[in-house]
């Protein structure tokens, strides 16, 4: 028998997202790899679970997020993607007893060390630092130095996030719109995801236009995006979990957006989708601008952007992660959680005022062309 989704879980909605599909040729490829890569380093915890995680079609996510990628350099950005799923799924999202808050701290402090010197071996009978090793060794043959270190210190800024995330959830605390906002393009994981758009595709963006203030807010409005489209599009299974397993209290823009504003789930979801659209509009405009004065590096990078938050959706819609709620190896029958099978037309708020969010109102400010 059936086990149908309970109240409070909601519809998920249509997106607007007016980026075409596209996706890598090597697709199938890339998602094999990325399962041997997992097998070789022992990402997981039980037969059960491996097999669960082998049909995630990362290697999928990868090719869809990164379409012109090809090569290595597509193959390291999908293992990338499995272990910051894997990591986050052992340590972070479903910590439940397993070790303490203090254990946790001092593992992402050695896991930072593993980024800054990874000769030195930290942490050699952990699979997870031994495949961020590997991960970390491999980007200084296949990507030049300055992507290197881009990728580096997003990646510490991700460790970071965790620690500010771990210790809401000790607190049952759920933080404030602003700080949410603010402390969600840490913990999401993209943006460190977003430095392999060139590296995938063996071309190099200049420093000098990834540093311009209207390419960082490109960069972190394309990791807002994703952010919240994965808290609207994860909430069913966030909270099935939570109820089931008694995972820790929900860390998403929905339940945060509840919170503050005393309203029901179905309103709060509404507001989501709301705030995702005028940021959408937003990026929109300001990547046309962009591009019409950028060399074609940041052209490609820049579009890139789009395609990266096009793809996560397109993957999302497919992958077992967001449809089964279910732990790996519960044998109770749940209904799958239904994904839109259409695309919206135009945004349901396309409000070109700033939103009211502190912390990112400074992406609507007018950027002064640079060639």
């Amino acid at each position: 028998m059936t086990e149908t989704i309970p109240a409070p879980f909601v519809s998920v909605p249509s997106f607007y997202c007016p980026f075409p599909y596209a996706i890598s040729p090597e697709a199938a490829d890339v998602d094999r790899r990325t399962i041997q890569w997992m097998d070789d380093f022992g990402l997981f915890r039980s037969a059960t679970q491996r097999d669960y995680l082998a049909t995630q079609k990362v290697g999928y996510f990868a090719s869809l997020t990164m379409p012109h990628g090809f090569g290595e350099g597509l193959q390291a950005a999908s293992d990338q993607l499995f272990w910051l799923f894997t990591f986050d799924d052992m340590y972070c999202d479903e910590r439940v007893g397993d070790s303490s808050l203090d254990d946790l701290i001092q593992l992402l402090g050695r896991l930072a060390r593993i980024l800054e010197a990874p000769n030195a071996r930290m942490l050699p009978d952990n699979p997870w630092a031994e495949g961020l090793r590997d991960l970390r060794l491999r980007l200084d043959r296949h990507a030049t130095p300055l992507q290197t270190a881009r990728w580096v210190e997003e990646l510490r800024k991700y460790l970071f996030g965790l620690i500010w995330e771990a210790t809401n959830r000790t607190a049952s605390r759920i933080p404030t719109l602003n700080d949410y906002v603010a402390m969600w393009l840490n913990v999401t994981a993209t943006a460190p995801s977003l430095m392999f758009i060139d590296i995938s595709a063996h071309y190099e963006v200049p420093a000098e236009d990834m540093a311009s203030p209207a390419v960082r807010a490109l960069t972190e409005m394309a990791n807002m995006l994703v952010g919240w489209d994965n808290d609207i599009i994860s909430f069913n299974k966030e909270a099935f979990r939570k109820d089931r397993y008694g995972y820790a209290e929900l860390q998403n823009l929905v339940t945060v957006l509840a919170h503050q504003n005393q309203i029901p789930i179905e309103s709060a979801l509404a507001e989501a989708m709301a705030m995702r659209d005028r940021l959408m509009a937003r990026f929109l405009r300001l990547s046309i601008e962009v591009r019409t004065r950028s060399g074609p590096e940041l052209s490609r990078y820049v579009y890139g952007l789009g395609e990266w938050v096009r793809g996560y959706l397109e993957w999302s819609m497919i992958t077992d992660r967001y449809g089964d709620p279910r732990n790996p190896g519960d044998a109770v029958q749940t209904a799958r959680i239904p994904m839109p099978r259409t695309w919206k037309q135009h945004p349901a708020n396309d409000n070109q005022d700033p939103l009211p969010v502190t912390a990112i109102s400074w992406w609507w400010e007018p950027f002064e062309a640079r060639r």
